[in-house]
């Protein structure tokens, strides 16, 4: 007996083709997709996906259960005197672009990844914008350090210093690309209580350094007094005996 059924998605549609008890044949088509692949992958249905995506169009095609030849891995099982027995083994041959990244696995191991493993199974990566403009080199100019700064939160006045840095990103086939921030320090910190989340934050925390873009001063300062504010909000107030430590002027 066979029976088939679909759903639509937001961005898609699939199909299901049910054959017998075990078999099921899949049609997936998507549109929106932001990556561009092309591939062959097996799973431990076990079956085998066929996929392609052209942002932004992409599609999927599956055959489960269809008794279709599937990739074993022998093991030795350490129980029973060294028997030998095979487990299925997924595998994925695929093509892929990944923003200026292209990624070629000609039979890897789903889920897996292990550097003793040759490169056909390991994968290559190529950085394409690397390849043709050039490896990226980051460099910071300081305009100005030193900058005494007072950041008022409600109990009081904590101080801090500034330091306005230009910062370059340069290709050496490309254009520069640059950007200005104000870098705040602040040393005895500005509390709030830790995340609480584990063993290790249910202490007080603070916030130490910052950095906000532009040459802004002013919207430095603001910038702090928010993260601090919405810390609070979310994580609560620290202990008095830390706030009045850290507002202590030496």
């Amino acid at each position: 007996m066979s029976h088939s059924y679909a759903f639509r998605e937001k961005h898609g549609v699939r199909w299901f083709w049910h054959i017998g008890e075990r078999s099921c044949f899949k049609v997936e088509f998507y549109w929106w997709t932001h990556f561009a692949h092309v591939s062959v992958a097996t799973d431990s249905e076990p079956s085998w996906k066929f996929s392609i995506a052209l942002p932004p169009l992409a599609l999927w095609i599956t055959f489960d259960g269809f008794g279709l030849w599937h990739p074993q891995r022998k093991c030795v099982a350490t129980w029973s005197d060294g028997q030998e027995f095979w487990i299925p083994e997924d595998r994925e041959c695929q093509i892929a672009m990944h923003g200026w990244t292209l990624r070629l696995t000609l039979w890897g191991k789903s889920m897996e990844w292990c550097k003793a493993d040759p490169w056909w199974i390991r994968g290559i990566s190529i950085d394409l914008a690397d390849l043709f403009l050039g490896r990226t080199k980051y460099t910071t100019e300081t305009l100005k350090s030193g900058i005494p700064l007072e950041i008022p939160i409600p109990e009081g006045v904590y101080r801090a210093v500034g330091k306005i840095e230009r910062c370059t990103w340069k290709r050496s086939r490309w254009f520069a690309q640059t950007r200005t921030y104000v870098s705040v320090d602040v040393p005895k910190g500005i509390p709030f209580a830790g995340k609480g989340e584990n063993a290790y934050d249910c202490d007080d925390d603070g916030l130490f350094g910052y950095s906000s873009e532009g040459e802004s001063i002013e919207k430095a300062v603001a910038h702090g007094v928010e993260s601090v504010l919405n810390s609070r909000r979310r994580y609560g107030h620290a202990s008095p005996e830390t706030i009045s430590r850290a507002l202590a002027h030496d």
